[in-house]
């Protein structure tokens, strides 16, 4: 069995989330501190334009660099240490268009089960997009490890 992560992947997503959280720090440091000079020569302009620059940079690079890499660092923490489960399938085919799942950019995967109650067979995975997608065939018998819905580990049979 190919497993998709592994604690060095955790470890290097916890890195570059630190890294990022301290670049805001920064950041929010220094216009703290013209926010306070502002405050001490009674600049009123100034007071305003830095006190809502600090709201608006955190929120502004918590949502577009912080949050993405937690997301991830999330699922990755899942696959090494959450509740997961195989199952043996027949693959039909990869989704053209990618999707988000969790936060995470993923492709889905199309494969053929045993049938539900309603009779179909299709069966969505769903595969990390920074990963490299193995060169499954249609009709490749393939043993998922997943966690939710996100695929953590395969094997080709």
């Amino acid at each position: 069995m190919t497993d998709l992560y592994s604690s060095n992947d955790l470890q290097s997503v916890s890195s570059q989330l630190k890294k990022r959280y301290i670049i805001l720090g920064i950041i929010l440091a220094v216009i703290l501190a013209v926010f306070v000079y502002s405050m001490i020569i009674r600049l009123e302009w100034l007071s305003i334009v830095s006190f809502a620059l600090i709201f608006a940079v955190t929120a502004f690079v918590i949502d577009l660099f912080c949050k993405p890499l937690h997301r991830y660092k999330k699922l990755i923490s899942s696959a090494l240490s959450g509740r997961n489960h195989t199952e043996t399938l027949e693959y039909s085919e990869a989704e053209s268009e990618s999707s988000f799942v969790d936060g995470v950019a993923c492709r889905g995967l199309i494969f053929l089960g045993q049938a539900d109650k309603h009779g179909t067979r299709e069966q969505r995975y769903y595969w990390d997009l920074e990963i490299p997608l193995p060169d499954f065939k249609a009709g490749d018998q393939v043993t998922v490890k997943y966690t939710g819905r996100n695929i953590i580990g395969y094997e080709i049979i």
